[in-house]
């Protein structure tokens, strides 16, 4: 199999400036109607009609979503968290600590990149890579976005994660 990206070194660390997850503007409400990007995916992607915690219908409290990692369903939105599939801390590391905040913006809120999934497993896979965490469901798909979005945003992929991807794209054959 051909990667699109080439497997290239790290990048080098030392000049790297410290990871901070405040300037990766998140969860951003663009259109200004009170619900935030989390509770927008949420009502998208609900297989039921959801319900609200309050008259503004500002926050979904439940409705029915698959989780692709676990392969479970749930129905209560407190139990998920919006995964950046591709962590903000390794977007940082790979490339992104040099971008604008209008970039570091786009990158954090970009559906591409997001996938409604169980908060245990999103809080253990933290700011790993594929080298380090693969969920147990969706591997594909799991990869598939690494790749989409490291070629979208030009990443570095280290070579352990690259290698980890290879391997299941050419398992998804």
């Amino acid at each position: 199999m051909i990667l699109l990206l080439s497997c290239q070194a790290e990048p080098n660390l030392i000049n790297v400036p410290s990871y901070s997850r405040s300037e990766w503007n998140h969860w951003v409400d663009s259109d200004g109607d009170c619900q935030n990007l989390r509770n927008e995916l949420l009502i998208a992607q609900s297989l039921i009609d959801v319900s609200y915690t309050g008259m503004d219908q500002c926050y979904v409290r439940d409705g029915k979503w698959l989780d692709p990692y676990s392969n479970q369903y749930y129905l209560l939105a407190s139990d998920l968290d919006i995964d950046h599939v591709v962590p903000l801390a390794y977007a940082h590391q790979a490339g992104g600590y040099r971008w604008s905040d209008n970039v570091k913006e786009r990158f954090a809120n970009d559906p591409d990149n997001l996938l409604i999934v169980d908060d245990g497993i999103n809080q253990s896979k933290g700011s790993k890579g594929p080298a380090d965490f693969v969920p147990e469901y969706s591997q594909c798909e799991y990869a598939r976005i690494w790749l989409l979005v490291s070629e979208k945003y030009e990443l570095l992929i280290n070579e352990p994660d690259l290698m980890v991807i290879d391997n299941i794209m050419e398992s998804c054959e």
